[in-house]
């Protein structure tokens, strides 16, 4: 489903990526583990084309996204297919990032409406179920500023699958929530997994990555430095970075 091949990011001098591969199967959820400032954020960015790699090759589903030298595009699909391809991303980001002026409802339509040209009435019957998948239908009317910020993170999520991504991406949805309210946040997400949708999640919740990833890779620096299963990766770490920072977090 998702293929980076070399991937390179520079911000101005500072190097953040530094030459990142791996792959991401149909149906897979795969978390992503690294202190801050490793670039794994910046990784997901770069996948769903907030951000411009400056080197490398990006694939999704088999098909060239994005190819880039030296900051400057080799190969680069046309406009209309970067937007089909952005839409079977969706991305869910640690703010929230709700429309304050829109209710729930309509903060989950708003996008398949403006991007897709979606039937309003059609997606607001499929806004309803995807909010009542959350917990949520019984809030559609109320306004952001009346949920919690595990709510309004929930909405979140509904919004990204309203535009029936094929691939979710998470960056840290849980870093800005109180931790009693991690756990609703996290139960959404089990279930997206267990329902198959593929995943690539930034995270620092070890448990929820030991639980529900099929696979884990370990950043630091730019780079790769640990990849495998949680039982390896988690458990059993190899390389003495990894080891450090679970040993620091655990």
């Amino acid at each position: 489903m998702v293929e980076v091949r070399n991937i390179t990011k520079y911000f101005g001098d500072l190097k953040v990526l530094k030459g990142v591969n791996f792959k991401v199967n149909r149906g897979e959820v795969v978390c992503i583990l690294g202190p801050s400032g490793s670039g794994k954020s910046t990784m997901l960015r770069c996948l769903n084309q907030l951000e411009r790699i400056t080197d490398g090759e990006i694939y999704i589903e088999g098909e060239l996204m994005d190819q880039r030298k030296n900051n400057r595009t080799v190969n680069h699909i046309d406009a209309g297919r970067l937007q089909q391809l952005r839409c079977d991303l969706g991305m869910v980001f640690q703010n929230f990032n709700l429309f304050p002026h829109l209710n729930v409802i309509e903060n989950v339509t708003v996008a398949p409406i403006t991007v897709l040209k979606a039937n309003k009435q059609e997606i607001t019957k499929r806004g309803l179920e995807l909010l009542d998948m959350v917990g949520l239908k019984d809030r559609a009317y109320e306004y952001p500023i009346r949920l919690s910020g595990g709510q309004q993170q929930r909405v979140a999520i509904a919004r990204a699958l309203a535009m029936n991504p094929k691939i979710m991406l998470f960056d840290e949805p849980t870093s800005a929530l109180d931790p009693e309210l991690v756990g609703d946040v996290l139960g959404t997400m089990r279930q997206l997994a267990d329902d198959g949708m593929t995943m690539i999640i930034v995270t620092h919740e070890i448990g929820f990555a030991r639980e529900v990833a099929d696979r884990v890779i370990f950043m630091d620096n730019g780079v790769i430095c640990e990849e495998g299963t949680p039982e390896q990766v988690i458990d059993h770490p190899q390389e003495e970075r990894t080891q450090s920072f679970l040993k620091k977090i655990l």
